[in-house]
């Protein structure tokens, strides 16, 4: 009987212990399936870092790529300061140049009131001298330039001083003459020169053309000439060859008509 228990016990003790080996067994499996778990979180793990590690390297050479740009940009503004300091002292130098011309400027323009104010009183004596020129012209050289012209057979019956002819609208004159004689055949337009220049005949051709045109001298033979004091050969010559008697007038008492050069004579417009 003593003999059977123990057998039994020792069966049991078996079956026990198979169990536990069962257990062990399995509880090892189970250990080496979560190593494996584990060695692969930790694989897993390492390549995330080592991923992060190189995240952070290319983060690390853009940084260096930064502050290279920035080291850049802080010479390229300490260039632009000095730049601008020296730009500042050539803006102070140009306002100075701009005050002192300034000065000149309003100097100048005091100076250029002054010369309009002499140049109206010039204006106005070459004005009172004019009008009395006119005057002279009509009480004086007028008479003379007509006795001479009478001389040569004119016979003018008409002799006007400073005549102005006015357009259609008389809004402007066709042509002024400084003295006109006049009858009914004939019309000599007289201008009256200190010192004549080609300019003024090619003027005055201009001005017999104009009259020319007038109503009033229709039918009319129209000569030009010229009264001058300072006689100046090439003008002279010029005035004789287009036509225009020339007086030489030395003085109001010494009047003469100039004789035209061989082979030219008066000519009617």
């Amino acid at each position: 009987m003593s003999e059977a228990l123990d057998a039994e016990k020792i069966l049991a003790s078996i079956v026990e212990l198979r169990e536990s080996i069962v257990e062990l067994r399995t509880g090892i499996v189970e250990s080496r399936k979560d190593t494996a778990e584990l060695r692969e979180s930790i694989a897993e793990q390492g390549k995330r870092m080592d991923e992060q590690g190189k995240r952070m390297d290319e983060q690390g050479k853009r940084m260096d790529e930064q502050g290279k740009r920035m080291d850049k940009m802080l010479e390229e503004f300490a260039e632009v300061r000095v730049e601008l300091k020296k730009n500042t002292h050539d803006l102070a130098d140009i306002r100075a140049d701009l005050e002192k011309n300034n000065r000149k400027l309003d100097e100048n323009t005091r100076d250029l009131a002054e010369n309009n104010r002499k140049l109206d009183e010039n204006n106005h004596r070459i004005g009172k001298l004019t009008n009395k020129l006119g005057s002279l012209v009509e009480k004086i050289v007028l008479p003379g330039i007509v006795d001479k012209f009478n001389e040569k057979g004119f016979k003018f019956d008409a002799v006007s001083a400073n005549v102005e002819f006015l357009n259609e609208k008389k809004d402007g004159n066709i042509a002024e003459v400084d003295a006109l004689l006049e009858n009914g055949k004939f019309v000599i337009a007289v201008e009256a020169k200190t010192e004549l220049t080609t300019k003024d005949v090619n003027a005055h051709i201009k001005r017999l053309q104009a009259l020319h045109k007038i109503s009033r001298f229709k039918g009319k033979k129209i000569y030009g000439a010229f009264s001058t004091a300072v006689v100046k050969p090439k003008p002279i010559k010029y005035a004789l060859e287009k036509g225009f008697y020339v007086l030489q007038q030395p003085d109001a008492m010494a009047i003469r008509i100039l004789d035209f050069p061989k082979g030219y004579s008066a000519k009617a417009w």
